[in-house]
């Protein structure tokens, strides 16, 4: 059986996070989803997704400092993060966490996974 490309997403509102694994599931992806920051760094570390989208208003989180985090620790460091927010004003900023890109909430899931397979190619 092929390998299917691994994302992980990480959004505190439950029904877009259902949603988004859902349609990419069917589209062929293994997906592991969490609707909080706190146990990011263990599940980067055990799932070993090939990209992450991640949310950066997290609840008690701040989604920007987790991308910092993954980026900075040397077994993780490698996977592509893909920021995503409601608030476009965080777009200027998205690379000083170390982040490979930045999407603007709400957005066509056809758009995100364009973006996701972009970076597996």
């Amino acid at each position: 059986m092929k390998n299917l490309p691994k994302v992980l997403v990480i959004d505190d509102e439950v029904d877009y996070l259902d949603l988004l694994t859902a349609i990419l599931r069917k589209r062929g992806f293994d997906v592991h989803s969490l609707s909080t920051g706190e146990d990011v760094l263990t599940v980067t570390r055990n799932f070993k997704p090939d990209i992450i989208l991640l949310d950066v208003r997290l609840g008690n989180f701040d989604g920007r400092l987790i991308c910092w985090q993954i980026k900075t620790e040397k077994s993780i460091k490698d996977v592509t993060i893909i920021l995503h927010s409601a608030f476009p004003e965080i777009e200027s900023e998205y690379r000083s966490y170390c982040a490979d890109e930045f999407i603007v909430k709400p957005t066509e899931v056809d758009y995100i996974i364009s973006r996701i397979k972009s970076y597996l190619s």
